[in-house]
C-alpha cells in the first residue's frame, strides 16, 4: 500500500441542490455530482491535514462512510485529475529564502500542481532552464525582466545595438547615464543586480546567417526571438531552431500591431510553412500580392510605446514559460497571435497550416518521434 500522504489545496466548497461547486480561485470552478453527501464528507475530512490512504479511509470510517479502498483509490484519482491534491512534502523548495523569493511562482503553479508533479517541480524547472534572449530592446528588455522574475537560471543575451534617447519611451532596463553603451552589456548588470544567482552570458554581436544562431543552441532549452533584422532573420532562426528541435517564440510590433507566435519543433508547423501559404495566397489574389508587395516596400514608424512592449514581452515570457515547464501547452504554437494598439487592442488568432512538403518540419518529426498536427 503506498504510504505517501495527500493534501487537499486550499479551496471552498458549498452544496447547490444536489451539487457541491469547489473554488480554489475566481478562474477555476469546480462542480461535482454529490446528491448523497459523500463529495463533501470526503473534502471535509481531507481538509483536515496531510494523510495516507489508508488513515484516509479510516477517518471515513469514522464518519460513518465505508468505502473500500479500490473506491478510495479511484475517488483520490479523480480528485487529482480535477487538481485538487498535492503531495504535501514537496510544498517547500526545501530553503525558507528560496520559499519567500519564489512565493508568487509557487502559488501560480499552485494551480497546476498534483500529486504527480509538484508546484516546487514547475519552478525548479525554471531554476535548471536555459533561455536564449535575441534582442535586448524593446520587447527583449521586458521579456528579460520576467524571466529574472521566474527564477530563470541561466540566460544568454545577443544584441549589438547601443542605448540611444529614442529607447526610454520604452526600454527600462537603461537610464540616460547608459546612452552610448551596448544594451546588451547594460542588460547583463541589471540581470547580475537584480539576482547575482542568474548566470548570464553574453554575445555582442549581429546574426549574418542560421549559423550563427545554431552556434548559440546547445544547452538552450528555449529561444526569445526579437531581433528585426536584417529582413531574413526570422527565416535564420527558423531554421538553426528546427535543426536543433529547439521551441522559440517571436515577438515583434508591426506598425500599430503586436504580433507574436511560436514554433515547438515536430509539434507545430514551422515560419517555412507559413511562408509557403502566403506564397500560394499571394499567387491566387491580385489585392493579396499587392498588399505584400506594398508592406514590403514601406518602412513602418515604430510606435512601440511603454505599454506596447509591456504587454508585448509579458505573452511572450508566458509562452516561454510554458515551453520550459509545459505547466500547459503552448498558446501560440504554429498561430499568428495580434493586438491591435490603434483598436482598443482588439486579438486575433490566426493559426497556420502544416506544409506536408516542408523538409524542416520532416526532419524535426524524424527527431522528435511525434507527428506535426496540420491546423486546420
Amino acid at each position: 500500500m503506498d504510504t505517501t500522504r495527500i493534501a487537499l489545496k486550499t479551496c471552498e466548497w458549498g452544496r447547490v441542490d444536489d451539487a457541491l461547486l469547489v473554488v480554489c480561485d475566481p478562474a477555476v470552478q469546480i462542480e461535482l455530482e454529490d446528491p448523497k453527501g459523500q463529495t463533501e464528507t470526503f473534502l471535509r475530512v481531507l481538509s483536515a491535514g496531510p494523510t495516507t490512504r489508508r488513515e484516509l479511509q479510516q477517518n471515513l470510517a469514522d464518519q460513518g462512510l465505508t468505502i473500500s479502498m479500490p473506491d478510495i483509490l479511484a475517488a483520490v484519482q479523480t480528485l487529482d485529475s480535477l487538481r485538487l491534491l498535492e503531495d504535501p512534502s514537496r510544498q517547500s523548495l526545501g530553503d525558507p529564502r528560496e520559499d519567500e523569493r519564489y512565493h508568487s511562482n509557487l502559488a501560480f503553479f499552485d494551480l497546476f500542481a498534483s500529486l504527480k508533479r509538484s508546484r516546487t517541480e514547475l519552478q525548479q524547472q525554471l531554476l535548471g532552464a536555459h533561455v536564449l534572449q535575441l534582442g535586448t530592446g524593446g520587447m527583449g528588455s521586458s521579456v528579460i525582466q520576467h524571466l529574472a522574475g521566474l527564477g530563470v537560471g541561466h540566460i544568454t543575451l545577443l544584441d549589438f545595438d547601443v542605448i540611444e534617447p529614442r529607447n526610454f519611451s520604452r526600454q527600462f532596463l537603461y537610464r540616460n547615464s547608459d546612452i552610448g553603451r551596448p544594451k546588451v552589456q547594460r542588460a547583463a548588470e541589471w540581470l547580475r543586480a537584480f539576482d547575482p544567482g542568474i548566470r548570464v552570458d553574453v554575445v555582442e554581436e549581429k546574426v549574418g546567417g542560421p549559423s550563427d544562431v545554431a552556434a548559440l543552441l546547445d544547452g538552450v532549452d528555449v529561444v526569445s526571438a526579437g531581433i528585426d533584422r536584417p529582413a531574413a532573420v526570422d527565416d535564420w532562426v527558423n531554421e538553426a531552431c528546427m535543426e536543433a528541435c529547439v521551441p522559440y517564440v517571436r515577438g515583434g510590433v508591426s506598425g500599430s500591431r503586436l504580433v507574436y507566435f511560436s514554433v515547438d519543433p515536430g509539434h507545430s508547423p514551422c515560419l517555412a510553412c507559413i511562408r509557403k501559404s502566403e506564397e500560394e495566397a499571394a499567387a491566387g489574389s491580385a489585392i493579396e500580392a499587392s498588399v505584400n508587395r506594398l508592406s514590403s516596400q514601406l518602412s513602418f514608424l515604430n510606435r512601440a510605446i511603454g505599454p506596447v512592449t509591456g504587454l508585448l514581452g509579458s505573452v511572450v515570457a508566458f509562452e516561454l514559460l510554458r515551453y520550459v515547464t509545459r505547466y500547459e501547452e503552448p498558446q501560440a504554437a504554429g498561430t499568428w497571435v495580434t493586438w491591435d494598439a490603434a483598436n482598443g487592442l482588439a486579438q486575433r488568432r490566426e493559426p497556420w497550416r502544416a506544409d506536408p512538403g516542408c523538409h524542416l518540419c520532416r526532419r524535426a518529426r524524424q527527431r522528435t518521434a511525434r507527428p506535426v498536427e496540420a491546423v486546420a
